[in-house]
């Protein structure tokens, strides 16, 4: 049986832009001062820093100049710390795709990835699916939505805009049983007006009755401005309409941007026994689960096929 209680921690964090060894060595610090946390979250690309300079060419972007493979030096380095302390690490970085010949006159395949290290050794990633604004200009989208086994059960993992605006990955990753999202994210002050980013978070939470662990940038990065907004949410104990902050400091509050280390203690079990409807359960009277995966991809694949859409891939 999946264990119930976690000691989750979330670090709003200020990365020093390329600088892999600097960010390591504050990372490494933090997960120290953790110890007793079963799981550590920092950021969207916390190993570099996220700021994309637009008119710098691929080849010679910060990001495909400092990308690394998994498994790899800093990966590597993140393992070490993840057996030493006893606890999962989860981190953004730039991933380099192993199989690239690293020509410097064909730049690499590069991802914005979120690793996932293991004390017991285990090395695993997501690659951010969805793209935003010119991210696309140094990183390949991913293709794969995961859920990544623990000693907790399955946890999920996704990266930002991926998590805010598609609501696929959470509702996938709840399907397969998880009870925690992670939410690596880097998000800026220029957006904060236009983009509830708050609102968002709470209602995937609300929707499919989940935890979600969230880490941000704060700081200044080489242009931008970053709102941290690292916090652990989910459903109040006594009400599935309310979310509650069992850590850190929402999007937009005072102090939300200030580098920190937030943790709490989650009931994971507490979700199975507040959260009855049978939206992925057996739902006794129609002999199946209120969620339609087969429905859904049927409907995906019709889409995916048309030409109204192959028009606007194409």
């Amino acid at each position: 049986m999946p264990k119930g209680k976690i000691r989750v921690s979330v670090v709003n964090f200020e990365a020093k832009w390329g600088d892999k060894a600097k960010n390591l060595e504050k990372m490494a610090r933090y997960i120290e001062s953790a110890q007793g946390s079963d799981l550590i979250v920092f950021p969207e690309s916390a190993l570099t820093g996220y700021d994309n300079i637009v008119d710098t060419p691929k080849s010679e972007k910060m990001q495909i100049r400092v990308a690394e493979t998994i498994p790899g030096p800093s990966a590597e380095k993140i393992l070490q710390l993840a057996r030493e302390h006893d606890m999962i690490v989860v981190f953004g970085m730039c991933e380099r795709d192993p199989r690239d010949t690293g020509d410097p006159g064909d730049p690499d395949t590069v991802y914005n990835t979120a690793v996932m290290a293991r004390p017991d050794g285990g090395l695993f990633s997501y690659r951010k699916i969805h793209l935003p604004d010119d991210e696309g200009s140094w990183a390949t989208p991913g293709d794969r939505l995961v859920a990544f086994d623990t000693d907790w059960g399955p946890v999920g993992i996704s990266i930002c805009y991926d998590t805010y605006t598609f609501p696929e990955l959470v509702r996938y990753a709840r399907a397969k049983g998880a009870r925690l999202h992670i939410n690596c994210t880097a998000c800026c002050s220029e957006l904060w007006d236009n983009v509830p980013f708050r609102a968002m978070l709470e209602e995937k939470t609300l929707t499919n009755q989940i935890y979600v662990a969230t880490a941000g940038l704060c700081g200044k990065g080489e242009r931008l401005e970053y709102i941290g907004g690292s916090s652990i949410i989910g459903t109040a104990e006594d009400s599935k309409k309310t979310v509650k902050y069992y850590a850190g400091v929402p999007f937009g509050e005072p102090g939300a941007d200030l580098e920190a280390m937030y943790t709490a203690d989650l009931d994971l079990d507490a979700i199975d026994k507040r959260f009855k409807n049978p939206m992925f359960e057996h739902n006794p009277y129609t002999g199946k689960p209120d969620f339609a995966p087969e429905i859904y991809a049927r409907a995906y694949a019709e889409l995916a096929e048309s030409e109204e859409w192959k028009r606007k891939i194409y």
